[in-house]
């Protein structure tokens, strides 16, 4: 990055830290929070609620989480948004809160009030948390890192056809890979959090037939990847053949260069909502070393990014699509996310409460009624954000009558039974 660049971000962070803080708007609740200090001064004012239905530490532990939790979405998640240009501040903090958190580790109670809301008591803390802005700017620069790009993971099955030696197979999860750990070197410094396939199991799957045909990959191993943390995959084949060996003899030396071509079919799929093939990538090339195995290993390594020195720098093979293909659609995924959101156990009209609950009081976009009975709907909902994160934010305001009015209305609280990547099952008891 050059310095003015740095610059440029540096002052665009400091100047969106001094709005946000300030206007202490709270996207959740829509009530004016009266910010004490600046976020950029190193103290962060923020108020958390909590209902009071059994005892009062419960409560005040749920008061300060919901505290701690603006706080992150103000001072965090919202410039990380602005910058990376990807979702918002409240689905972002969502994603970013168990790791970005840290900022409320010295927080007191500046006021601890209780009222009545109807028949449900209610208790407010206003917090305070003081933060080095040092520590501020290096979370928000982490952050960034995180939310900025998809979170990857690769399955690419190599196979070689050595001379003499017969066939060879590299199996997804394998260490020995040569294109899977190219690629991920590149992504990792293209800024990509690359998440190890070795984190979900793939026990008993024919991995040989899978790699030749993405689109019929499990479901079920596609849910492992997401709740693993994934948001794309990279799923494909390649195999490295022998071609025609190079005679470089001369009056001074006698050379014979082994030639070999890889080529394969690489599928780039999104982990989000339904899931979209992004692309679908092949881009043969060609190796030569004076021994068979490492002629294959270079023209592999050619097929996943380039025959350049850097990568990065000068990128080619498959990486340089897939990134292409990433940095032109990924923007648009984010913002426009479609969910499946079935609800029961409400009404119609009560339902008709948390539809505007969602759209009033989290970052979902737009709601669209498939099916509604007397007791359960299905919508598609649009939101920027993975499904996890409005789960997590349904979860957070499940009980609490003065985020949802669903919940005041109905006596009833906000269970969310099942999250996937593209369905949430929400259920009122």
């Amino acid at each position: 990055m050059s310095a003015s660049t740095f610059l440029k971000i540096t002052a665009l962070i400091a100047a969106s830290l001094l709005v946000a803080c300030k206007s202490g708007s709270r996207s959740s609740g829509g009530d004016e929070l009266n910010t004490m200090a600046d976020c950029t001064d190193g103290k962060i004012t923020v108020y958390g609620e909590a209902p009071i239905f059994t005892s009062m530490d419960a409560s005040e532990g749920k008061a300060k989480e919901d505290a701690c939790r603006t706080a992150v979405e103000k001072c965090i998640g919202a410039q990380v948004a602005s910058i990376s240009g990807v979702s918002n501040g409240q689905s972002i903090a969502n994603e970013i809160f168990n790791k970005a958190n840290g900022v409320c580790r010295n927080g007191r109670i500046l006021e601890k009030n209780e009222y009545m809301l109807d028949t449900i008591k209610m208790l407010r803390l206003t917090m305070r948390y003081e933060v080095e802005p040092a520590d501020l700017r290096s979370q928000i620069d982490q952050m960034q890192k995180l939310a900025g790009n998809p979170k990857v993971m690769i399955l690419i099955r190599e196979e070689y056809n050595i001379a003499g030696q017969g066939k060879r197979a590299e199996a997804f999860n394998s260490r020995n890979a040569i294109a899977a750990a190219a690629l991920r070197d590149f992504l990792v410094r293209k800024d990509y959090s690359v998440i190890d396939s070795s984190a979900i199991s793939l026990g008993g799957v024919n991995e040989e037939m899978l790699a030749d045909n993405p689109e019929s990959f499990p479901e079920d191993i596609k849910e492992r990847a997401a709740k693993a943390g994934a948001d794309v995959l990279i799923i494909g084949s390649l195999e490295a053949n022998p071609q025609a060996s190079i005679d470089l003899s001369d009056s001074t030396m006698n050379l014979h260069m082994k030639s070999y071509k890889a080529t394969g079919n690489i599928t780039l799929m999104t982990l989000w909502g339904k899931g979209k093939v992004l692309g679908e990538f092949s881009v043969p090339a060609g190796g030569a070393q004076t021994t068979d195995l490492s002629a294959a290993q270079q023209a592999v390594k050619r097929f996943a990014v380039g025959s350049a020195a850097d990568p990065v720098k000068q990128p080619g093979g498959i990486g340089k699509e897939i990134h292409r293909r990433l940095t032109d659609q990924w923007s648009e995924i984010t913002r426009n996310n479609v969910i499946i959101v079935k609800v029961q156990g409400l009404d119609q009209g009560t339902a008709g409460a948390f539809r505007d609950d969602l759209k009033e009081k989290t970052s979902v976009r737009s709601v669209n009624p498939l099916n509604e009975t007397a007791t359960e709907q299905e919508w598609e909902v649009t939101y920027p954000g993975r499904s996890f994160a409005l789960a997590d934010s349904i979860s957070r305001y499940r009980d609490n009558p003065r985020i949802f009015r669903s919940v005041k209305e109905s006596g009833k609280k906000a269970n969310v039974v099942s999250v996937t990547r593209g369905e949430i099952v929400v259920r009122f008891e």
